[in-house]
């Protein structure tokens, strides 16, 4: 069947980006235009991909004006974004897209809401849902008055986050106060407006969430899962995850999203602490990086997110699965390779046992064996240009993708 709909799907290089992009065209047939920063991206590399359109990085000040152009391009029928800057750039965009280009973002309070994590907890702390406790405001103090002595009343170890979402793993535990100020220091310097929350450190190096896709204000799709493994160790993207089942997570995370008013995917991530309270993290506002393994497990969120945005008659085919877990050993082995203190064969065994499926699609390795893109904004083109097809080329035409697993 020749594919009607049209996909846009950017942050080509995030590699969650080739399962949505796999599961689309499996899904519905879709002609896919993948967006990423260079030839050598992901995405654009993939099978998956019938046009391959470069733009400057997610984080790069062109990247919405370079946005709004190749989807005046190519018109796709819904651009999906991958990464946060992507959503948030498609945010700031909206209003110009051609009216026959469709997307599903959470409307610009919720987003601004979730973006801002200090928020986000007063939001769950009105709902009695159990929040870190917070040190940020004695540290305030204690920098206003030009960091006199005192960290040590406070209870070490503690963890550190940027305030405002920006993309990246803005995050550090600190174990004693000697490191206290060098670590919070780097982490404003990275950090939107310099600012930085304090919080207590819960024990525990693993994770807990619910993936929920929100449609006209209701849950249309959720799942939990558990994070047995993430890089870096606290806080990061997932290296082995699995499926659990747990109603009164899925209840407090379709409590707190409904109170924010959200529309679309999102990930509402927390911790847990000994007694078994679990305590939220934060609000992730799109695609989370172990994707995969909902996708995978049959949770198909993108292309029920897709279906209903455009209004296909598409229902998924299979049942979910009741346990699934999932391996994502090129993000475990880079970690391990360029990370000082790491080791190599630590994060051999963490992939190999116990035995689990991985995410590695061995139909389509050209792009999944592509390393990471160089991450400096400053280092992309300019031009916003096909990569993979002739520019007029009808990017609706089909492609021969075969029947690799999705």
């Amino acid at each position: 069947m020749t594919p009607t709909v049209c996909v846009m799907v950017l942050d080509g290089d995030h590699d969650n980006a080739l399962q949505v992009a796999t599961e689309l065209s499996r899904d519905l047939e879709a002609t896919i235009v993948g967006v990423g920063t260079s030839d050598r991206s992901r995405l654009p590399r993939s099978r998956h991909c019938d046009v391959g359109v470069t733009t400057v990085p997610a984080a790069h000040d062109a990247y919405p004006r370079h946005l709004l152009d190749a989807i005046e391009t190519y018109r796709p029928d819904v651009v999906v974004p991958v990464g946060y800057r992507s959503v948030a750039a498609l945010d700031s965009i909206d209003d110009r897209l051609p009216a026959d280009v469709q997307t599903c973002l959470p409307p610009s309070r919720a987003l601004s809401s979730a973006v801002d994590k200090r928020e986000t907890l007063s939001v769950a702390d009105d709902l009695d849902i159990a929040t870190p406790v917070e040190y940020t405001e004695v540290v305030d103090d204690l920098e206003s008055r030009g960091r006199p002595g005192g960290l040590d009343r406070l209870p070490f170890p503690l963890f550190l986050k940027a305030r405002y979402e920006c993309g990246g793993g803005v995050t550090a535990r600190v174990e004693e106060v000697s490191t206290f100020w060098e670590t919070y220091d780097d982490l404003a310097s990275r950090a939107e407006d310099d600012e930085v929350l304090v919080q207590e450190c819960v024990p525990g190096d693993r994770t807990y969430a619910c993936g929920l896709l929100f449609t006209d204000g209701s849950p249309t799709m959720s799942y939990t899962h558990e994070e047995c493994r993430s890089v870096p160790r606290q806080g990061g993207s997932g290296t082995r995850v699995r499926l659990i089942e747990d109603r009164d997570l899925e209840a407090a995370s379709v409590s707190l999203l409904s109170a924010l008013g959200w529309n679309g995917p999102a990930l509402v991530e927390y911790v847990r602490r000994p007694d078994g309270c679990y305590v939220l993290m934060e609000v992730n506002p799109k695609l989370w990086a172990s994707y995969a393994l909902a996708s995978r497990a049959g949770y198909r969120f993108v292309s029920t997110m897709v279906a209903e945005t455009l209004d296909l008659p598409w229902r998924p085919g299979r049942r979910p699965a009741d346990s699934y877990e999932l391996v994502f050993p090129l993000r475990e082995l880079h970690y391990a390779v360029t990370t000082p203190g790491e080791s190599l064969v630590r994060s051999l065994a963490a992939i190999c046992v116990p035995p689990a499926r991985i995410d590695v699609n061995v139909r389509d390795l050209r792009a999944w064996l592509t390393p990471p893109a160089d991450p400096d904004p400053s280092t992309a083109a300019l031009d916003t240009t096909p990569t993979r097809l002739e520019t007029g080329t009808d990017p609706r035409a089909s492609a021969d993708r075969g029947g690799d697993s999705g």
